[in-house]
């Protein structure tokens, strides 16, 4: 009998979902990379590609291409065209080895589980920065960013020694921010932190409500909690809303589930109101005339508009995010570097196009959802996941530019790639 090696690529997609939001911003990149060497096949791939979803996608990036001929910012738009690129990859990785229905649930959970840990250390970090000073001083802010010590090495590394001169003007930020009041978990920046668990949180809610197995099922209760709490205390506005959205849609889930759901909802609602009445004070602010963070965003969506005139919502400016910064910096006299909304970005850069074959992405993936809700209850909790998770990244999108990190388009690129997975797996031809 002739022995055949056991396939152990399987495990590389849930690993990339596992570990990819909790390493380093300049070490996941390497476990993406060795996963594309190491599992993908262009027949996977050349499927994946042709399917709706990728075309868009790859459609998207020569739009970007093009854009470069008439950018100011040629290094800025080649960097983004590069990294998108490099995170489409994700999409080809779990849309090739999540081949079926066991790999798809592996990779729900692992999202649930990295979802848990981030919030968990989210949560820790607040619980320090207001009580780790009674043990001693350091505690208060040492572990938040949770890279933070080796983030500084690592940039104090690269700008001295690997970064040559003539690239330095093209580096807007010279070391890592640390906003030490409000919790950013394995990420450096608190709002991705938070768009990251928001997107994980209908994962989360899967492994509790439809897989099976009381361990999934633990875990996944326990990774939602944990989720919920990084996201309050992450004081991030928009993620707040936007969970309240991707929240509403898992109730698509119909039945016990749905009031098992809304039952959650208010419990958490009001430990928040007992245990953190801080949340919705933050969230309250919202209404205020006096805050910083609304009113420049006003200002920032006001210059936008008014870089749209004469015709420039056709083309856009060209590919480079640095185009707009320049723009809101010396014209507009606004020291930011983006639009601070997703789609109003996209347009700025690459006109109405762009916009357009984003949006067509987003329809494709709608479409393709919905034929998965109507395969079944099983392929339809699926689809409800999903389409939650998307619905929560994107409702985000509306009050910053996703695009911006790289950790929040590889979870965007993975859950276009579990979509295509899905439909592969589920949806009879």
């Amino acid at each position: 009998m002739v022995k055949t090696k056991p396939n152990n690529t399987f495990l590389w997609a849930p690993l990339c979902m596992l570990l990819f939001a909790l390493l380093p911003e300049y070490v996941f990149p390497v476990l993406m990379a060795v996963t594309y060497f190491k599992t993908l096949s262009f027949k996977g791939i050349n499927k994946a590609f042709f399917g709706s979803i990728g075309i868009c996608l790859t459609a998207y990036a020569a739009w970007q291409f093009i854009g470069l001929f008439y950018s100011d910012s040629f290094v800025s738009g080649l960097t983004g065209i590069g990294l998108w690129l490099f995170m489409l990859l994700a999409y080809f990785s779990a849309s090739t080895n999540i081949t079926t229905e066991e790999k798809l649930e592996n990779t729900f959970f692992a999202g649930a589980i990295s979802g848990g840990i981030c919030g968990g250390i989210g949560i820790l970090q607040m619980l320090l920065y207001h009580y780790g000073e009674l043990i001693h001083p350091a505690l208060k802010t040492f572990f938040n960013p949770f890279w933070h010590p080796l983030d500084n090495f690592v940039a104090d590394v690269a700008i001295n020694h690997l970064v040559p001169d003539f690239a330095m003007k093209y580096i807007q930020r010279k070391e890592f921010i640390a906003i030490v009041t409000r919790a950013s978990g394995t990420f450096t920046n608190p709002v991705f932190f938070a768009i990251f668990l928001v997107t994980m949180l209908p994962f989360a809610a899967h492994c509790l409500f439809n897989l099976k197995g009381k361990v999934k099922k633990i875990t996944g209760a326990v990774s939602l909690v944990l989720i919920v709490g990084g996201i309050a205390v992450s004081y991030s506005r928009g993620p707040y809303l936007a969970a309240a959205v991707g929240f509403a849609v898992l109730l698509l889930y119909g039945g016990k589930r749905l009031f098992a759901l809304a039952g959650l909802g208010a419990a958490g609602i009001a430990g928040f109101a007992v245990v953190a009445p801080g949340v919705f004070k933050r969230l309250l602010t919202l209404f205020s005339s006096n805050d910083i963070s609304i009113n420049t965003r006003s200002d920032i969506w006001k210059a936008c508009f008014e870089m749209l005139r004469g015709g420039k919502w056709v083309f856009g400016y060209g590919t480079g995010v640095n185009n707009i910064r320049e723009i809101l910096h010396n014209t507009c006299g606004i020291r930011q570097p983006h639009a601070h909304n997703l789609f109003l970005q996209v347009l700025l850069e690459n006109g109405i196009i762009g916009v357009g074959l984003l949006i067509g992405a987003l329809l494709c993936f709608a479409f393709v959802m919905l034929k998965l809700a109507r395969q079944g209850k099983k392929e339809r909790y699926t689809a409800i996941t999903l389409l939650s998770s998307m619905v929560g990244f994107f409702m985000c999108g509306m009050t910053d530019y996703l695009f911006y990190g790289l950790k929040p388009m590889c979870c965007m690129m993975l859950v276009f790639g579990m979509a295509y997975a899905a439909k592969k797996i589920y949806i009879k031809q």
